[in-house]
Formats: structure tokens, sequence, C-alpha cells
């Protein structure tokens, strides 16, 4: 008797449970902050949302490896927020870069094996890169700026002749 009452009361937590938690879905499958977003970023231009390989031909941003970020404007502060995404932005640049050169220089020694047979990058050849576009870092430049209804989108970019450069430091052939 007292099992079958607890399997009562435990499927029926279980009914509460499923029940409660099928009700909250959006019924057009697109939840509010995702619209809200779109809505934020309602006649925003393209790199807003774009994609950043698409943006990279444009020939005002040709030049430059790309990232991007955003920050909400707290306290009406337009400026803080600024620097918030600006510095998110370098971070983002910082990840994408290095591991673009990663691919790069696994691509490379895939194509050059030494006389052991050994192609893949080491560990330290993964720290020569995060040390090497962390000091090139500083370069980076707010290329355009965003202010939304309540976010600030940033573009930020770094000169390819600088991305050259970390190239040529890491031995990898210079790209065209």
């Amino acid at each position: 008797m007292k099992n079958q009452v607890k399997k009562i009361l435990g499927m029926s937590v279980i009914a509460a449970m499923v029940i409660v938690g099928c009700s909250h879905a959006p019924k057009s499958g697109v939840s509010k902050s995702n619209t809200e977003y779109k809505e934020a970023t309602k006649g925003a231009p393209e790199w807003v949302m774009g994609d950043l390989e698409k943006v990279a031909k444009y020939e005002k941003y040709s030049g430059v490896f790309l990232g991007r970020a955003e920050d909400l404007i707290t306290s009406g502060d337009v400026d803080y927020s600024t620097s918030q995404a600006t510095t998110k932005a370098r971070a983002n640049l910082a990840a994408n870069l290095k591991s673009t050169l990663q691919k790069e220089l696994q691509n490379e020694k895939t194509r050059t094996t030494d006389s052991s047979g050994k192609s893949s990058i080491s560990g330290s050849d993964s720290e020569k890169i995060s040390q090497l576009v962390d000091n090139e870092l500083v370069a980076s430049k707010m290329l355009a700026r965003y202010v939304g209804k309540d976010r600030v989108f940033v573009l930020v970019g770094l000169d390819k002749e600088i991305v050259d450069k970390v190239r040529s430091e890491l031995g990898m052939v210079k790209k065209k």
C-alpha cells in the first residue's frame, strides 16, 4: 500500500513538472529575448549581425583581421559600455586569430613533415602563438561603433601587416 502511494505521488510530481515545463515554451518558436535582440539591432550596419568573413571582404575592412562584441548600456553610460564592448571584441579577435593561426600552422606542418614524421603542432607552438598574438593585440583599434536602444556594438581590427608579422615570427608562409 505504501509503495503504491509513493508511486502515485512520484508520478504526480513528474506529471506536474512536465506540464509546468512545457507551458512556458513560446508558441512561435521565437523567444522574447531573441525578438527583443532583433528589434534592438533593426537598422544596424551589417557588421553588427552579419558574417564577419563577408564583412572582411568590404573594401573598408579588407586590410584588417576583425573581431566584434556588444555590451549592455548600464546607467546610461555609453562610454563605459563602449569600453567594455571594445575589450570583449579584442578578446574575440585574439581568440579567432589564435585559432586561425593554429589551423594554418597545422596545415603547413601537415604539408611539410620533418624527418621524424612529426606533423602536428605542439603545446609550445600554441603557447608561442598565444604570446605573439597577445603582444600584438595592443595594435588593434576600434573601427566602428553602433549604439542601439539598450546596447553598444563594437568592431575592432588588427592590420593584416601585423598578422603577417606574427605569421613570419612563427616561420609560416606569408598569406596572399
